[in-house]
């Protein structure tokens, strides 16, 4: 169990603190509409530049995106930072985050990948869609900037943890249910636990959350 939980309505106030640029770094509709490119910061104008060569860019493709960025040094305690590959990632696939329904992405999981797999090496699956089943140990939900958004700590079969973070509604999902989220794998970091000790987790940016039948 954990020692102490990450509130999602922290989380918002700590990214608005820190300068969180969601409006500044996304293309407004209309004719007034500008590129990616000439808004981004100058960190990731390479990655504007590529995602607005075939087309504008709306806030939506970018408002998660840019959430899990700005957030994950706050939900990792500053243990790590947001990868370019798994920005462009989901980026790339906006529209699945979240997805309506698991035959959305069930096809494009790699079902070879464990969590021992991201335990051992993340960057070989920071473009990949991962599925994760098992135990609820903690599930938060709030409305923020970006929408409803949910936090869900899972504990698999092999007793590893992920932290999934859901841009919707968790539904009926508690802890102490099964369930399984599907996600882009974005760092590994640990946490304090109840015993004292620090547990060993991997940061999910969620497609789909669903609870299993038990």
């Amino acid at each position: 169990m954990l020692k102490k939980v990450l509130s999602i309505a922290l989380l918002s106030v700590a990214l608005t603190a820190c300068g969180s640029n969601f409006k500044e770094t996304t293309t407004r509709s209309g004719s007034s509409s500008t590129s990616f490119a000439t808004e981004q910061t100058t960190s990731n104008e390479n990655t504007a530049q590529q995602a607005s060569t075939d087309h504008q860019v709306t806030d939506k493709q970018y408002s998660f995106a840019e959430f899990m960025k700005d957030g994950t040094p706050v939900l990792t305690e500053d243990q790590a930072s947001m990868e370019q590959t798994s920005y462009d990632f989901i980026v790339k696939n906006s529209d699945l985050f979240p997805s309506t329904g698991k035959s959305k992405v069930i096809n494009l999981v790699d079902k070879s990948v464990t969590t021992k797999h991201l335990n051992k090496n993340l960057n070989l699956y920071l473009n990949k869609f991962v599925k994760i089943t098992g135990d609820v140990i903690d599930i938060e939900e709030d409305n923020i900037p970006i929408g409803t958004t949910a936090i869900v700590y899972i504990s698999d079969e092999n007793d590893n943890t992920v932290m999934a973070v859901y841009p919707g509604a968790s539904g009926e999902i508690f802890e102490g249910d099964v369930a399984t989220v599907i996600g882009v794998p974005i760092a590994n970091f640990s946490y304090e636990n109840v015993s004292g000790g620090y547990t060993n987790t991997t940061l999910l940016a969620a497609s789909f959350l669903t609870k299993e039948n038990q």
